[in-house]
This record gives C-alpha cells, sequence and structure tokens, in this order.
C-alpha cells in the first residue's frame, strides 16, 4: 500500500509541484489549502508524513504541529517556509517536527527528508516487533509496559536467574521463554520444554529426571530424564501451576541443589539448566489455597515477566492484523488487500478470552475462507460478532428517537469534542483502541 502524504500549503503551484513530484515516486498525495482542512485531513485519511508550510492563511504552523501531534503523534511533520528563522526552527524541532526546509528548496531535499523519516519510523515500528531466530514467530506489541519488558530482555537474558512469566492462555508465555533463550549465552545450547499439564503424575519422575535400566517393570534401558537432555541449556516449565503438590517438592528439591538422581540410581547427577516457567494461574491465590507451594514459588519467581491480556492491549490488534496479513498471505498465495470497516472494528473491540492465539486462529480461518480483497465481517466467526463487546453510548445521549448508529455518533462527537479532538485521549475515554476511533470518525464525520 503506498504511504500517504498530506501537503497543506495556501501557495497553489507549490502543492501542484510536490504532489507530481511526489506521486511519480509511488506516493499517494493530498493537498489541503488551509490548516482547517489540513487538520481534517489528519484525522481522516491519517497520512504517514504531513508537509506543512509555517505561515497558513487561518493558523500558525507551529499550533498546526502541536495540533496534528495531538491527533496522532505517529504523523511524521516536515515544516517548510519561506523565512529561515532559528528560533523557530529550534521550536518546531521540540514541538515534535521531524525537519524544518526553508523556501526555496530542491524537491529532491525533500524527498530525502520523507525517504530518510519513513525509514527511521520503520526501524521504530520495527522495535515493536521481536522476532524469533528462524523468523516463524514474533512478540508485537507497542503497549508501553511489554516494550519495556522487551527492551529489559537483552539483560534478563545474559543472567542465570529463573524466571517465572505469567499470563493468560494464549499470551504467548512461551515465545517470551525462547526469545530469552536465544538472546542468552546458552542460545546455542538446547532449549526443552515441559507442559505441566499434559503428563501424568505416575510419569513425572521418569520424564523428568530419567531412570536406570532395569529400575521398574517396563525399563529396559537407560534414559535420560528432559532436565538431563537440557544440560548447558534452558528448560521451560510451562503450566507449572497445574503440577501436583507432591510433584512440586520434587521439583524444589531439584531448583535447591541443581542435582538429578536417575530413578534407580545410585549417585547424583549435577546439571547447568536455566529454569524458566510459565504459569496462567495467579500463584499467590494458589498458594493461599494450599495448592502451590510458597518455597517453590519463591525459588521460580527471581525474575517475573508479566504479559497482559490482549483486551488490555488493543491498541496492538491493528499491529496484529498487519502482521498476520503478510504471514497469510505468504502462507496460501493470497494478495488479501486489508480488512473492510466492519471487520476492523469487531476485531478491536472483541474481548479476546483466548488472546493472541485465538487471534491468530480465526485470521487463518478467514484467510482460508476469502473470496475477494478484503475480509470481512462474513469471515468472522458468529460468536466473534455475537460476542462483540463495542462500547455503547452513555445514557447521556439516551433518546428513544434516534437509532443506535446515530447514538453512537452523538456520543463519539460528544467526547471528541471534550478532549478537543484528541483521539488518544477521546479513544481511551470511549474504551476501544485508536485505531477503531479513528476508523468511526472516518465514518462519521469524514
Amino acid at each position: 500500500m503506498a504511504q500517504k502524504i498530506l501537503i497543506v500549503d495556501d501557495e497553489t503551484s507549490i502543492c501542484s509541484g510536490i504532489k507530481m513530484s511526489l506521486e511519480a515516486e509511488g506516493y499517494s498525495v493530498e493537498i489541503a489549502f488551509s490548516g482547517k482542512d489540513g487538520l481534517m485531513s489528519c484525522r481522516n485519511l491519517t497520512p504517514d508524513v504531513a508537509v506543512v508550510d509555517l505561515r497558513l492563511p487561518d493558523i500558525d504552523g507551529i499550533k498546526m504541529l502541536k495540533e496534528i501531534k495531538e491527533i496522532d503523534d505517529d504523523i511524521i511533520v516536515i515544516i517548510i517556509t519561506a523565512f529561515g528563522d532559528t528560533r523557530v526552527a529550534v521550536e518546531a524541532v521540540k514541538n515534535g517536527a521531524y525537519d524544518f526546509i526553508t523556501k526555496p528548496f530542491d524537491i529532491n531535499e525533500l524527498k530525502l527528508s520523507i525517504q530518510r523519516a519513513l525509514k527511521e519510523r520503520s526501524l521504530k515500528n520495527e522495535n515493536t516487533i521481536l522476532r524469533s531466530r528462524d523468523q516463524k514467530s514474533a512478540f508485537i506489541t507497542k503497549d508501553p509496559q511489554m516494550l519495556r519488558t522487551l527492551n529489559q530482555l537483552e539483560s534478563i537474558a545474559k543472567s542465570d536467574s529463573n524466571i517465572l512469566i505469567e499470563g493468560e492462555t494464549g499470551t504467548g508465555k512461551e515465545l517470551i521463554a525462547r526469545l530469552i533463550h536465544e538472546k542468552s549465552n546458552r542460545s546455542e545450547k538446547p532449549f526443552v520444554t515441559l507442559n505441566c499439564s499434559a503428563i501424568p503424575a505416575n510419569l513425572f519422575e521418569s520424564e523428568l529426571f530419567g531412570h536406570e535400566k532395569n529400575a521398574f517393570t517396563g525399563a529396559t534401558a537407560r534414559k535420560r530424564g528432559l532436565l538431563e537432555l537440557a544440560d548447558e541449556g534452558s528448560f521451560f516449565f510451562d503450566e507449572v501451576g497445574e503440577l501436583p503438590l507432591e510433584l512440586q517438592s520434587k521439583l524444589l528439591r531439584f531448583l535447591e541443589d541443581r542435582t538429578i538422581r536417575r530413578i534407580g540410581g545410585l549417585t547424583g547427577i549435577p546439571l547447568n539448566v536455566r529454569i524458566i516457567a510459565a504459569t496462567n494461574k495467579n500463584l499467590k491465590d494458589e498458594i493461599e489455597k494450599n495448592r502451590f507451594r510458597s518455597d517453590l514459588y519463591y525459588r521460580l519467581n527471581v525474575v517475573l515477566i508479566h504479559i497482559p491480556p490482549l483486551r488490555e492491549r488493543a491498541h496492538d490488534i491493528p499491529l496484529l492484523l498487519d502482521y498476520y496479513t503478510d504471514v497469510f498471505n505468504r502462507q496460501f498465495k493470497k494478495n488479501i488487500v486489508g480488512f473492510s470497516d466492519k471487520a476492523v472494528n469487531l476485531l478491536t473491540t472483541y474481548h479476546w478470552p483466548g488472546n493472541v492465539r485465538e487471534l491468530k486462529n480465526i485470521l487463518e480461518r478467514a484467510f482460508i475462507l476469502v473470496k475477494g480483497d478484503y475480509i470481512t465481517e462474513s469471515e468472522l466467526p458468529l460468536e466473534l460478532i455475537q460476542n462483540n463487546t463495542t462500547p455503547e453510548p452513555s445514557s447521556a445521549n439516551s433518546d428513544a428517537s434516534f437509532s443506535l448508529e446515530e447514538l453512537e455518533k452523538r456520543h463519539i462527537r460528544q467526547v471528541l469534542d471534550m478532549t478537543r479532538w484528541n483521539v488518544t485521549k477521546a479513544a481511551e475515554l470511549l474504551g476501544i483502541s485508536r485505531f477503531a476511533l479513528q476508523r468511526r470518525i472516518k465514518k462519521y464525520f469524514g
């Protein structure tokens, strides 16, 4: 999809010249001849770059810059002016302008500035995607809490401390564990996983610690346990909260002395293994209910990583939609352009009890079913549509004479006016993502 450039200048000839030159480079270009029209275009079109003249007939360029950044801080703003004033240039940069170009300028100078800005933003956005070494999976977020965690992952990985990862089913706990291993000094050694909820209690000790020949009926040969196979590498205990109490004591004993003894064996075997555990339960609650040992909890919880559920980071959904569109287009050899407005609204306002795993499965199903260029609500499961949690209009606007759509429009307008059209703040008050709000603004006010 072509990147969108907005030109805001009251000089027709300048706008036409820039438009023609940028369109020849493959950009999609819109023109606004006043600040008011420019701000409306920013709200409706969400351009990648806005090229703004410092002196517009109805608004000062610096004020225009501030208002654009309030609408969407991700919009790159380049200020152009016929008056080379260093003080104003500094003020523009302080308020978020990417560049300050003095007229008359070479069009190539503007093109270069736009190219640099888009490349830098692309690199910044790439920081929201932490990819696995094989590039087959990635943790995708721009949630501030998760970005802080991901930025600390390098330091966390370099230590050998035990790690406990908390998060609901489907949030990506195993992926984070693998990324920690890949960034650690053990990355060339094994990464071994054990789903604690999937192994029968009577097989746990044999699977984890191994056994000697003839240790019990059916033990016809020596077997190395999973922990031994992970020596020098990392071991991931998935859903550790599912371990029965009698097995928790065996795991605790290993964590205390880092030595195993195979069933039927006489000597201890020391191991050098990094331990990462994950749980979808609140282990403190489990401790209070006497279902999890407090001493094991504190052994595991040296470094704690919490992954918020997808419903608490709905602004990640547009990123995930883009990512999986690329993934499934390659997988199914399709060329899906995107999603219909209604489909996006449904996907961004659904409560996602299964988190990213559920989203991925629904999108994979949609890519299998879709016939046209866009995925619409008809490709989405009925339960998603029925359980959609789109916020309803406030009771203050309730009036039986209005349709539900009109009530939503009035409520959104009220919140936008209250926040002076600050899309981020308005979206927070409405309880929807900024992406979903931008779609509604385009629908109702575009």
